[in-house]
């Protein structure tokens, strides 16, 4: 290939990266489509479903003379893959729909660095359309099982107490609008919270009238196919989690970790610490030793130190231009599912960059200094907001960046950093101890998963499991039991992608500094993707990193 073959081979794969990642484009309100609010309808999901699997043809018929081109068609494969499961999964759970304005009034309100006539023209457009779209949603429901049916009431109480929050802080939020455009926004935000409780109300009837038909579809669709070959399937598609990997060596693990962590609980040299039998004495040590903030601001100015440390220990790993982080309570569209705390990202358009952290103010007691530690590590430096830095501003193919079985590969690297990062917190001999903890927490969260999906355990056989093996309060351990039913195989992801991250790391051979700056320059990609990225030459690792930028614009 000479080359001029070569280049426009090279523009041939970034403008087909640009329409596989803009393929769904209208159905999530992207771009072009930012004024719409979808209105789902199976004629649509039927379009889309037909342009993916010609992408999807598209790309098998793509040259591939090098193990650069090689590499991206098979992300392509991949990515086309994600986007169908993705249109399935959205109509198969039709509160998604749902969810997706409460993160608009959410995002548009508090994150995006537009102006405020910009951003309320945009809001007040999908505000507009939410009885269009309630609309397509009911004529979903009859084909839709019953968990998720009844998981859309608690959405859509979720949408109404997001909107009725939001309406009084739009003059502060919003400021430079005409007094007119501030009022109707207020008002359609009230009027949207109301009919959202209208909706809650109607699932709730709907799922009363229907309930043995909805149950009747559960158990068709169920019967459709062996659940242990579904549940295979699913790691599989989804996450790119092999079954037969996790069955083999789970057990092993939680061995390993309990071990480890009774090790470690045993050798703190400090006054008072008993001896630790089991892992209810873990929590107790944690919890005298390591305890929560009397207050939620003390929470908020301990965790702004934590960051301020660890943002200037993870500049030595990765490289990371100029960003910053805030610290802010649990915003209400996440507050029922994050106990603790996490990560929300920001906007893209900003510059300098700046992403979010959030903690939970609700459950501030729960939260133990080794928690908002941690925190610091996972959700920001090297951890998610790393990620989400890199892959705004690296110039990747857009598919690179929004990745394709990424959540092992993006889970378990933050978790990697919680235990490489220990030194951050030298003067705490508790610290480890967390880190221990939190690794038996997320092995056991495999064995979880295979009881709930592959050994059919009972829920509250499963809630045991989580009492016994990290001492949960059955309240807590209920919520994470649920969080599983109705996330199946997302929690098997942290732990595995970390496994398989350190044994990648062993195999090729790399010091723990590149190693890191390796997995935080392709955040999103699949384990195989990067497995294949760590055998090229250095050559093809850079052509690949730089030689196929996006082409997609905001």
């Amino acid at each position: 290939m000479d080359s001029k073959q070569h280049v426009d081979l090279v523009e041939l794969y970034r403008d087909f990266d640009a329409r596989c990642a803009t393929s769904l484009d209208f159905i999530t309100s992207a771009r072009e489509y930012e004024l719409e609010l979808y209105v789902p309808s199976i004629d649509t999901r039927d379009k889309a479903q037909r342009e993916l699997e010609s992408l999807m043809s598209e790309n098998h018929g793509l040259e591939a003379p090098d193990p650069v081109f090689q590499l991206l068609k098979d992300h392509f494969d991949e990515f086309i893959k994600g986007q169908i499961s993705s249109l399935k999964r959205m109509f198969d759970a039709p509160s998604s729909f749902v969810s997706r304005l409460s993160s608009s009034i959410d995002y548009y309100s508090r994150k995006d660095s537009r102006n405020s006539v910009e951003r309320a023209k945009i809001l007040l457009s999908r505000l507009g359309r939410a009885d269009e779209m309630w609309a397509g949603v009911q004529r979903l429901l009859p084909e839709t099982p019953i968990d998720e049916v009844s998981q859309l009431e608690e959405v859509c109480d979720t949408l109404a107490v997001v909107a009725e929050k939001m309406a009084p802080r739009v003059p502060q939020l919003y400021s430079g609008l005409t007094e007119n455009t501030i009022a109707q926004l207020q008002f359609n935000l009230e009027q949207v919270s109301n009919k959202a409780r209208t909706w809650a109300a109607e699932v709730r009837e709907f799922v009363d009238e229907n309930r043995y038909r909805l149950e009747g579809r559960r158990q068709e669709i169920e019967s459709g196919e062996d659940p242990i070959e579904a549940y295979r399937r699913l790691l599989l598609d989804q996450f790119g989690v092999e079954l037969d990997e996790i069955l083999k060596w789970h057990e092993e693990e939680i061995d390993k970790t309990r071990s480890d962590m009774l090790e470690i609980a045993n050798k703190i040299d400090v006054l008072g610490v008993p001896k630790a039998n089991s892992p209810k004495d873990v929590v107790d040590i944690l919890n005298q030793f390591q305890g929560p903030c009397d207050t939620p601001d003390e929470m908020f100015v301990r965790m702004r130190q934590y960051l301020d440390r660890a943002q200037e220990a993870a500049r030595k790993y990765v490289k990371l231009p100029k960003e910053s982080v805030v610290v802010v309570p649990t915003p209400d569209t996440l507050v029922k599912h994050y106990p603790w705390g996490g990560y929300g990202g920001g906007c893209p358009r900003r510059r300098p960059l700046q992403g979010e952290t959030f903690l939970n103010v609700q459950n501030y007691k729960a939260i133990t200094d080794g928690w908002i530690k941690m925190n610091a590590i996972h959700e920001c430096y090297p951890g998610h907001h790393v990620q989400w830095v890199r892959s705004v501003l690296d110039p990747l193919p857009e598919t690179v960046k929004i990745g394709a079985r990424g959540v092992p590969n993006s889970e378990g690297s933050a978790h990697r950093s919680e235990k490489l990062m220990e030194f951050v917190y030298e003067e705490d001999p508790f610290y480890p101890l967390f880190v221990a903890y939190r690794r038996h927490h997320t092995a056991v969260r495999i064995k979880a998963d295979l009881w709930l999906r592959y050994f059919g355990r009972s829920f509250d056989e499963v809630v045991d499991l989580y009492v016994e093996e990290l001492a949960f309060d059955r309240k807590v351990a209920e919520g994470q039991v649920l969080a599983q039913k109705l996330m199946a195989g997302y929690f098997t992801c942290y732990y595995y992608g970390m496994k398989k991250l350190l044994d990648l790391e062993s195999e090729f051979g790399y010091d723990e500094k590149s190693f890191t700056e390796v997995i935080f320059s392709l955040p999103r990609v699949s384990l195989r993707t990067l497995e294949n990225f760590l055998k090229m030459s250095d050559e093809d690792k850079n052509r690949f990193l730089n030689e196929f930028p996006s082409k997609v614009t905001l």
